[in-house]
């Protein structure tokens, strides 16, 4: 190969690199928007349920449910900001794309956490009414 085919290989290589790490990015910000839509509704039809249900709450739920009107914004917004953030300071093609599916795992592990603190107090109901 002549070195014009292989500056044109590399080139291309990169650009496509580039531009599954913007897709990628943008599908992680959707993904993360449609997460926070879903997380912040749900959360306040549990919000109803327990104030009707009269449940002792534990910690963890009395604090998603005393914060998540601003939280919620504040943290699936400030992920999608440093996921965007990320495709200018963060130029090399695997660790961008290594970031990105980090943060992707992460804000998954964070939801599953929020929905099972959600749902804590539902199952130690549940548990009371068993015995």
């Amino acid at each position: 190969m002549t070195a014009v085919n292989t500056q044109t290989a590399e080139y291309t290589n990169q650009r496509g690199v580039g531009i599954a790490s913007w897709v990628l990015t943008f599908a992680a910000c959707i993904y993360f928007g449609w997460l926070a839509f879903n997380l912040y509704h749900t959360t306040g039809v549990f919000v109803n349920m327990f104030a009707s249900m009269g449940v002792e709450m534990p910690l963890a739920t009395r604090f998603v449910i005393a914060n998540y009107r601003w939280s919620y914004p504040i943290f699936f917004g400030g992920a999608a900001a440093l996921m965007l953030g990320k495709q200018f300071f963060v130029r090399a093609r695997w660790p961008n794309l290594t970031a990105s599916l980090a943060m992707i795992v992460v804000m998954d592990v964070v939801t599953n956490e929020l929905v099972a603190s959600l749902y804590r107090p539902l199952v130690d109901f549940m548990e009371k009414l068993n015995r």
